[in-house]
């Protein structure tokens, strides 16, 4: 388990101990929660709540109720950690504790000069190129309003939120994947769906008979719901890569390379069997990466014909077809 600046800080007397259970807001699949009572874990991202179910916690996607006091961990994306910490304070009872903890790259110097400009006799503690900080929450609250996240509409009338992957505008790659993809049929699968750009092209064909939209950031989903009124549409907050659910006559994805902030092209090679997976034996897979990324002899392995339809100064846009199924035990 990693230690929290929270139980490090706890553990030497830095922070008084909080009177009650604490909700825990965005942690990490291995991060350590030992440090007392928690009444409620909120988090988005389904693979990291299935290992936090591994450890015997109840996650949910949003918080519920009440707390006594709670604990946030930043967000990569500014806009949504203010997002977080907002809706934690309101849930929050007068007195209780507000604990919020991240690195100097998820933004928590800036989050520490607004909540000082908010909040009365606010604290720090600083360890390992970050910090914790924590105040009460009064009985009062201030105004909070531009702390929460405001969704945006992008062309097409596309609706986004603050941290979710591409929310100020269409990806580039999913937009020449779009260019590209021929009207499909039958059961598609769009792994990563995000907020929903590729599947209202796929449900442009009247021959698709059904798409599931598997995604794993929960907020992206419900982007997704209100982008995507299709009948035929089926929304999964579920991992794309041990996704059930076959066969598929077609799979479209454009999938991620980073895990955090650090670059994981695995990732997009784990999307790759999982397509092969789900694809029945006559199947098509249409996927958009960036040129660099080394996917080609994973698709090789996978599939008995491979092809790159398009590039340009960026990205590749590759149709992959008739999955092997002599490669050996997958997931």
């Amino acid at each position: 388990m990693i230690d929290t600046r929270f139980s490090l800080a706890l553990s030497q007397g830095v922070i008084p101990r909080p009177d009650g259970a604490m909700a825990v807001i965005n942690p990490g699949a291995d991060v350590d929660l030992s440090f007392g009572d928690v009444s409620q874990i909120v988090q988005t991202f389904y693979p990291t709540c299935a290992a936090l179910k591994a450890r015997a916690f109840e996650p949910a996607p949003t918080l519920s109720g009440p707390a006594t006091g709670a604990l946030i961990f930043a967000h990569r994306a500014k806009q949504a950690s203010f997002d977080l910490i907002a809706r934690a304070v309101e849930a929050v009872t007068p007195g209780g504790l507000i604990a919020i903890e991240g690195a100097k790259t998820d933004g928590i110097e800036s989050i520490l000069k607004a909540a000082k400009k908010t909040f009365a006799d606010v604290e720090t503690y600083s360890k390992a190129h970050g910090k914790l900080i924590w105040f009460t929450r009064p009985d009062t609250l201030p105004d909070l309003a531009d702390w929460h996240a405001t969704p945006r509409t992008l062309p097409g009338g596309f609706v986004t939120t603050p941290g979710v992957f591409s929310a100020d505008g269409i990806d580039k790659g999913s937009a020449l994947l779009a260019q590209h993809l021929p009207p499909l049929s039958g059961r598609v699968a769009d792994l990563g769906a995000g907020w929903g750009y590729l599947s209202r092209q796929v449900l442009t064909s009247d021959k698709v008979t059904e798409l599931a939209m598997i995604e794993a950031e929960h907020t992206a989903l419900e982007n997704a719901k209100q982008n995507i009124a299709d009948p035929r549409a089926r929304f999964h907050w579920d991992d794309a890569t041990t996704f059930t659910g076959a066969p598929f006559q077609a799979v479209v994805c454009n999938p991620p390379f980073h895990t955090g902030r650090a670059a994981t092209p695995e990732l997009g090679q784990r999307f790759i069997a999982s397509a092969a997976r789900l694809l029945d034996e006559r199947g098509q897979l249409w996927m958009v990466a960036n040129r660099n990324l080394p996917y080609e002899q994973q698709l090789q392995e996978r599939f008995v014909k491979v092809q790159t339809v398009a590039q340009d100064n960026g990205f590749k846009i590759i149709h992959a077809t008739r999955p092997r199924r002599d490669t050996g035990p997958r997931r």
